[in-house]
């Protein structure tokens, strides 16, 4: 071994033997247990990968392999000290391959080193401590030719309960990982070898500095857990180039920093949440390059919390070699800098999110795919634009999340959002309200979503710039301004997030903006966060839908009830337009012109009391018949025209004989003396000579006998058929059915006693 090993950088403590010959390094009580040697199944993969790593760069003879930074301060009270505060688990693996080193070198030099190893200790963990003193005594040996697992055990200088304690395991664990790498290069690897790498090679970037208290805390919080983070940042700056290198590795440490800062969190890590967001980012760029990034980073980008801080929550383990093949050529890292620059200098704006969120939340908090996307938006536009203008930045927030808030995201096209924003984005105007928008994606895209058309049409309007609309009261609306603040006051009303082209475009969908101010004014009276207001929930309706002329008109998928997200589908369903139209424009005008169906719709005994007890409500074909579904339940459905069937029944009432077996308001519903019925099996009781028997009058037209039992007979029994057809004609009244039911009657009562008879 060289005469100087252990004299060298001793001016510069940029490896471990340097540092140690300058400082006590003290790992202080407030860390987590050293982890790296833990045992599950991230824990064995990282070390695996880390002990690898280092041996392929000393098998190597790689000039440098770094270990990145280092933090901590100088204790200065006694012999002067390090107390890493970032950089615990990388240190005490360097020292674990030093010491097992020792034990394969030259006797004359284990003196020395097992002295200079000795200055790493803990300060509180006792067991930890002790064993580290214990594992640099001269005395301290074993088995090099062997796994030093159950050997350790078995040395008379270990403790036996030492091997309960979490960190002196984790230790013994990832000496055996260190013995079953360097076996794998015994024939070109010494311990002289080993030894001067970690003395002159293995180097890494020591910050000492004078933390506050609270940076003290926080920083030693990042201790607590095995960060990939830390392992991905230190491997992706290797493969840039030197004046990216140098760029990324001093700012993104001054982001984290500047993380805490921003943190309402006290102990918020950023490591986690830096990962998730590069690992979003990382993905993005491989399905643009067609690049398979794999499961692992595929499930990390997707990775999203409601309640819990990055720091309490368990990412999906991602080791480094997975990104292998994934675009870095640079421009990923000046992206992201200049992108997590602005966002935390921002961090207290409101994104247009349509709630309390803010910037910085959604950026490292992403709570659903909207926050996800958001992300990689936010990206393509750092991407695109340099000397970003603040109030340019906000005003391109709105556009991105306005997309986001209201154009479907696709699964088999993960990336079609992002990409229709990019392409306001490749405008070139940093605001994305370019002028251009129609001219340049909407008129060559004949599929363009709805919304995207709707920010062409704002675009346009807010550079044309109009004087203000004459029917804008400021009393209700503010002061005006122009209309540009006009728009995002309406896109920022209640639950319309964005989506407002239902307040400028006429009932042929036509877009003209003379009566926006009017329909806005009256929306702010209809409509809250909720959906409709409490006020307004039974005349709205009513109103709505007595601007449709006939059935075919309103029959569709929303459900027309109070909430906001079936408002939201009415109001910007073109197909409605001429309704909603009328609704806004005149929300207490009931237009009473109409043909029957329509007239009972828009009846006050309909709304007043399905409103009050129902919480949706569809209209639509159901049992042959245009019918208000109510509830989403079929056995809720009201028909809304009566024929045959309802003469009938109505007959059936009145028949002492005849017994419904549900209760009267879930049968039918009286509508200004009339009965219509519920579309769902009416079941009936019908007494003959002295006995009670079962009947259904279906849905399918036919009415089926059941047994006391409620089994259908023809199911029971499939030789016989005991039900009655319906043929609806006119001349088949109440009478003909009831001899119809009779007839069925006997024939069962016949039937059953064949059957007992052949038995007998």
């Amino acid at each position: 071994m060289k005469k100087d090993i252990l004299k060298h950088y001793i001016e510069v403590p940029d490896n471990l033997f340097a540092l140690l010959s300058r400082y006590r390094v003290v790992i202080p009580g407030i860390q987590r247990h050293y982890v790296q040697g833990a045992n599950n199944p991230k824990a064995e993969s990282v070390r695996k990968q880390f002990i690898k790593e280092i041996f392929t760069a000393i098998e190597e003879k790689q000039n440098e392999f770094n270990l990145h930074f280092i933090y901590g301060p100088i204790n200065t009270d006694g012999e002067d000290s390090f107390v890493p505060v970032d950089g615990q688990q990388r240190l005490t693996t360097l020292w674990l391959i030093a010491r097992y080193a020792v034990e394969k070198a030259e006797p004359s030099d284990r003196k020395d080193l097992l002295r200079l190893l000795s200055r790493f200790t803990y300060e509180d963990r006792i067991n930890a401590k002790r064993f580290c003193q214990a594992l640099t005594c001269e005395d301290s040996r074993w088995d090099i030719t062997q796994d030093p697992n159950p050997d350790i055990l078995c040395q008379d200088w270990f403790v036996n309960y030492w091997k309960e304690d979490e960190t002196v395991a984790s230790m013994i664990r990832m000496l055996s990982t260190i013995h079953e790498e360097w076996n794998k290069h015994q024939d070109t690897i010494t311990a002289e070898d080993v030894l001067e790498a970690i003395a002159s090679k293995i180097r890494f970037e020591l910050k000492i500095d004078a933390f506050g208290d609270d940076i003290y805390m926080k920083m030693n919080a990042r201790g607590l857990q095995l960060t990939q983070w830390e392992n991905f940042k230190g491997k992706f700056s290797e493969e840039l180039c030197e004046d990216i290198k140098e760029t990324w590795d001093n700012e993104i440490e001054e982001l984290s920093n500047l993380y805490f800062t921003c943190s309402s969190e006290q102990h918020e890590l950023p490591d986690n949440a830096f990962f998730a967001l590069y690992a979003r980012i990382m993905a993005y760029e491989a399905r643009k390059s067609g690049v398979d990034c794999g499961n692992s980073i595929k499930h990390l980008a997707a990775y999203t919390h409601n309640h819990n801080t990055w720091s309490q929550i368990e990412l999906p383990f991602v080791p480094y070699s997975d990104f292998s093949g994934i675009t870095n050529n640079g421009s990923v890292a000046k992206t992201c800098v200049k992108m997590l620059k602005t966002v935390l200098d921002h961090y207290k704006k409101i994104v247009p999110y349509f709630g309390d969120r803010t910037l910085f939340e959604t950026f490292f908090h992403p709570k659903n795919k909207n926050d996800l996307d958001f992300t990689l938006c936010c990206y393509e536009y750092f991407k695109k634009f340099d000397n970003i203008e603040t109030k340019d930045f906000l005003k391109a927030l709105r556009l991105i999340w306005n997309i986001l808030e209201n154009v479907y995201r696709q699964d088999e096209k993960p990336d079609y959002r992002v990409e229709l924003v990019k392409k306001f984005i490749d405008l070139g105007d940093q605001t994305l309200y370019s002028p251009q928008i129609k001219e340049k994606i909407i008129d060559s895209n004949a599929n363009a979503p709805e919304q995207a058309k709707e920010e062409a049409e704002k675009a346009i309007q807010m550079h044309r710039n109009d004087p203000m609309p004459s029917d804008w009261n400021e009393d209700k609306l503010g002061l005006w301004r122009d209309w540009n603040d006009a728009i995002e006051k309406a896109e920022n009303w209640a639950f319309f997030h964005g989506s407002i082209r239902f307040l400028y475009r006429n009932s042929n969908g036509e877009n003209t903006w003379e009566n926006f101010a009017t329909k806005l004014s009256n929306s702010m009276d209809l409509f809250t966060k909720d959906g409709l207001s409490e006020e307004k929930k039974v005349k709205a309706n009513q109103v709505l839908i007595s601007h449709c002329k006939e059935w075919d008109d309103i029959r569709r998928e929303p459900v027309f009830d109070t909430k906001k997200e079936s408002w939201k589908q009415v109001l910007t369903d073109s197909s409605l337009s001429e309704c909603v139209n009328g609704l806004l424009l005149s929300p207490d005008e009931i237009v009473d012109n109409h043909n029957g169906i329509i007239q009972i719709l828009i009846d006050d005994v309909i709304w007043k009391n399905l409103i009050k007890e129902t919480p949706g409500y569809e209209l639509e074909w159901k049992a042959n018949s245009p019918s208000l579904w109510l509830n989403r339940y079929l056995y809720l459905t009201v028909k809304l025209t009566r024929n045959n069937r309802e003469d009938i029944l109505d007959a059936f009432i009145d028949n002492d004989n005849i017994k419904f077996e549900t209760e009267d308001e879930r049968r039918y519903m009286e509508i200004k003396g009339v009965n219509y019925y519920f579309a769902v099996p009416i079941f009936f009781v019908y007494k003959y000579k002295g006995e009670k028997y079962h009947f259904a009058w279906q849905t399918w037209e036919c009415i089926d006998m059941y047994d006391n039992n409620g089994n259908k007979l023809f199911d029971l029994y499939n030789k016989e058929e005991f039900n009655i057809a319906i043929d609806d004609q006119p001349a088949h009244n109440s009478s003909y059915y009831i001899n119809k039911i009779e007839e069925c009657i006997e024939r069962y009562v016949e039937f059953i006693k064949d059957h007992n008879e052949n038995i007998s």
